[in-house]
């Protein structure tokens, strides 16, 4: 057969045998593909190589691992369409992974300068879900995950880690199309991993963010004894969405994102990665009120969308055990602020943000006289654009990086581009990622040893 065989190439676990599942395709044979764009996946599975490995092995809490295959060179695909297996094959790990495994060819369409052009990119992508309840068996990073990651990188490169705190403005840029970081991934060829926390149900605004940094065991078993004492005491009865929401806002209140460490696979073994590099936030998860615990003091920002989910009991929570407090944009910034300076100290990440798109084409505002000072409390666009500004002001005096989504779509159109201020379209989004891209090289090349936690065994 003509064109170049795409091998599988390497990849280990420290002390155990890595299992895969067919493939599924994500192109077809015939196609033209670009170079590191996927075209295939497989569920993968870590099986102990012997009866002395434990298997509690280095993603045991991830219960969605799946490896993602691209060339290196663009040019047509013939697939072995054996590969795919079929049925229960194509989700469950039956087959020892081999190296020189082939998936198929490629006719390559120019010159090949690749120094080995059939050795496939791998992207391995992981999904920790908010319940083990919530497994769902087909497609990229399938089930409510409470955490999802990819990453990749080649013999004697560490990647550099972005955890992304966002909302829907970060969402599609970090996730893409399917969810499962494939457009990063052809877009960036440097050692990268990307983690992803969703928003539900706690928004992650600076208030939420300090409180996860500075939260003790302690604190976190009174708030949890506090919500359970409520739920068996209220004289609304706890209905079932009541108790799931009540999960998974515990689940979310125990963990520290900005803190957290990594076990990765790789083509030379097990790895562990210390804390982000650098996490993107988004300025429109700051709120200008905010809920504050009456007794414990901790801090809820929960979207109207996601208080929807909430039965009759938790809602009655959130009325009583709780206080709104109004921020400032003074406070906004103090909160900004203290946030860098921890985070900094505690980890030594930095801070990238997305801005907000400060005007809008339905703006029909003649005259601002009716307005009571300050009018950022009353009107949004004013809002951002104060929210905005503070952002450089801040950037002035600590490492802060603005991801100008403002700027971007006044180039490139926002009625047509961020119609709603923001969710993007996709061109948007491929600019955004580029931006993203840049400022996670520019601090490679600030930090020059990234930090890695040590091996694990």
């Amino acid at each position: 057969m003509n064109g170049i065989p795409l091998r599988f190439g390497p990849l280990a676990s420290d002390g155990y045998a890595i299992v895969r599942s067919g493939l599924r395709w994500l192109r077809e044979s015939g196609q033209f593909c670009r170079a590191g764009q996927p075209i295939a996946y497989c569920n993968v599975s870590l099986e102990p190589a012997s009866v002395r490995v434990g298997r509690h092995h280095a993603v045991a809490d991830e219960l969605e691992l799946q490896v993602v295959f691209a060339p290196r060179v663009s040019g047509r695909l013939t697939i072995h369409p054996e590969m795919a297996r079929g049925g229960y094959l194509s989700i469950r790990g039956v087959d020892a992974w081999k190296p020189d495994t082939v998936l198929g060819h490629i006719e390559p369409d120019q010159p090949v300068e690749e120094g080995d052009p059939g050795r496939l990119r791998l992207m391995v992508v992981a999904g920790r879900r908010m319940t083990a309840l919530a497994d769902v068996h087909s497609g990229l990073l399938p089930g409510w995950n409470g955490r999802s990651r990819g990453w990749w990188c080649e013999e004697g490169e560490t990647p550099v880690t972005l955890l992304s705190l966002g909302l829907c403005d970060a969402t599609g840029v970090i996730l893409g199309e399917q969810c499962a970081f494939l457009e990063m991934f052809e877009a960036a060829s440097d050692a990268m991993q990307f983690v992803f926390v969703p928003d539900h149900p706690v928004a992650p605004c600076a208030p939420v963010l300090l409180d996860q940094l500075t939260r003790t065991p302690a604190q976190f078993d009174a708030l949890a004894e506090d919500l359970r004492r409520f739920l068996g005491t209220s004289a609304v009865p706890p209905t079932a969405d009541d108790w799931m929401f009540a999960g998974a806002l515990l689940s979310v209140l125990r963990n520290t994102p900005l803190k957290d460490n990594y076990n990765i696979i790789s083509s030379t073994g097990t790895r562990r990665l210390g804390p982000p590099d650098a996490a993107l936030l988004s300025l429109s998860a700051e709120p200008q009120s905010i809920l504050r615990h009456r007794t414990l003091g901790y801090h809820l920002h929960i979207m109207r969308h996601h208080q929807a989910a909430a039965g009759p009991a938790i809602q009655a929570w959130l009325s009583s055990a709780f206080e709104p407090v109004k921020r400032s944009i003074d406070v906004i910034r103090q909160d900004y602020e203290k946030l860098i300076d921890t985070l900094a100290r505690t980890t030594g990440g930095r801070i990238l943000v997305l801005n907000r798109m400060s005007t809008s084409g339905y703006e029909d505002i003649s005259n601002y006289m009716a307005f009571d000072a300050p009018m950022s409390a009353t009107l949004s666009n004013i809002a951002a654009k104060e929210q905005n500004l503070m952002l450089h002001d801040i950037a002035e005096t600590r490492e802060l990086t603005i991801i100008d989504v403002d700027a971007l779509a006044a180039e490139l159109g926002a009625g047509q581009h961020l119609p709603d201020g923001i969710h993007q379209s996709g061109q948007m989004q491929v600019a955004l990622r580029q931006r993203i891209l840049q400022a996670m090289a520019d601090i490679r090349d600030a930090t020059p040893d990234v930090r890695v936690a040590g091996r694990d065994h």
